[in-house]
């Protein structure tokens, strides 16, 4: 499913990482939150679009997911289930970048 190793585009990050300042809540949970409320939303990640993940923070998937883990595999394999592991990835960091900036 998704790699092992996740990070995401630096705007984001430095985002999450405000948020934190601002809420103590840390990157990692606000990413999940962000990620369920672009799935709430109904946004849907074209791979057609050019994504660059260049944030520098890079955590396992454990620690970006933790006990939502399955619940967000599950949801991306079946929203993309053609998609490789890479465009998984992509489609996650989509996601939560929607989740924090729905414009």
């Amino acid at each position: 499913m998704l790699p092992n190793t996740m990070w995401l585009n630096k705007a984001v990050e430095d985002e999450l990482k405000k948020q934190r300042e601002i809420t103590g809540i840390t990157p990692n949970v606000a990413a999940r939150i962000a990620f369920f409320k672009s799935i709430e939303a109904g946004f849907i990640y074209d791979k057609s679009q050019q994504v660059q993940l260049n944030g520098t923070l890079k955590l396992d998937k454990v620690t970006w997911l933790g006990m939502t883990q399955l619940a967000t595999e599950l949801l991306l394999k079946q929203r993309y289930a053609e998609f490789t592991e890479k465009e998984l990835l992509i489609a996650w960091a989509k996601h939560v970048e929607k989740g924090i900036f729905p414009q």
